[in-house]
């Protein structure tokens, strides 16, 4: 097959393009002006996933959220994660849209890729209601590291190691679609393609990294956030990177151990 021109793909795939920007606003609109009763499709699996595993009972209340008295948390619209799951819907369309040739194929990704980042949603928001509970109650805050800030770098770490292992999914799960198209691309050229590009292996986390700077930073950045909260907007940004860089930092030792370990026991 000849090599594929970068700017003939991006006009067959401006149709997806569009709608996956679509439904990021959509959601991002939604999210602004929603209330608790707007956002129980995220808050109500969120607050019933939390009770499963941690054995905390919640009491709906209209206009507020799911609240346990007992642990003085509440689930408000806050925790609904819809910033996260904007970015890990982005993240999945646009990867599979480098991958799938199929016009049907692609529709389906972009569903089964918004089902995917929503339950990730939930997942996350899961572990990081869960966690703050438990780091509430052994009172972490230090010094400059209060409550709120220690609560911000939970959500941050939790949030970015699980959108860094979904993007590792994906990333398998595309290379499986170049591996059924592999017959059809014998002559693809290594360079210069967007195939090609794919089947480089993800070995530092950019891309995920990328994404969540994009939509956490990017966006605020655009709104204004710079000009109205500076100092504010200047300490978010520093806790996002440093948090981010060590997820990453942690995950790339963890991978090259298990490579190191997988390479010596082939030897013996």
């Amino acid at each position: 097959m000849a090599r594929i021109d970068i700017k003939q793909h991006l006009l067959n795939n401006a149709v997806y393009y569009l709608l996956i920007l679509l439904a990021a606003w959509g959601l991002k609109h939604h999210y602004s002006r929603a209330g608790v009763e707007e956002l129980a499709w995220v808050l109500a699996p969120t607050a019933g996933l939390v009770e499963l595993i941690g054995g905390i009972q919640f009491a709906y209340e209209s206009h507020t959220g799911f609240i346990s008295r007992e642990c003085r948390i509440i689930i408000a619209p806050a925790c609904a994660g819809v910033n996260f799951l904007i970015i890990a819907f982005c993240m999945a369309a646009f990867a599979g849209l480098h991958a799938i040739a199929r016009h049907r194929a692609k529709l389906v990704w972009l569903c089964l890729g918004f089902l995917s980042a929503y339950l990730l949603t939930i997942l996350a928001n899961t572990i990081r209601i869960l966690i703050s509970i438990y780091s509430h109650q052994m009172d972490l805050q230090m010094g400059w590291l209060t409550a709120a800030r220690v609560h911000r770098l939970e959500g941050i770490v939790i949030y970015f190691f699980f959108l860094s292992l979904f993007y590792m999914i994906i990333n398998k799960i595309t290379y499986r679609f170049h591996d059924w198209a592999g017959a059809e691309q014998k002559t693809l050229e290594p360079h210069g393609s967007i195939e090609a590009d794919n089947r480089k292996p993800a070995r530092t986390g950019l891309i995920p990294l990328g994404w969540y700077i994009l939509i956490t930073l990017g966006v605020p950045l655009a709104n204004g956030s710079l000009q109205r909260q500076a100092a504010r907007f200047a300490e978010h940004s520093a806790m996002v990177l440093a948090a981010a860089a060590a997820v990453l930092l942690i995950m790339l030792l963890v991978r090259t151990i298990l490579q190191q370990v997988q390479i010596r026991r082939r030897h013996f």
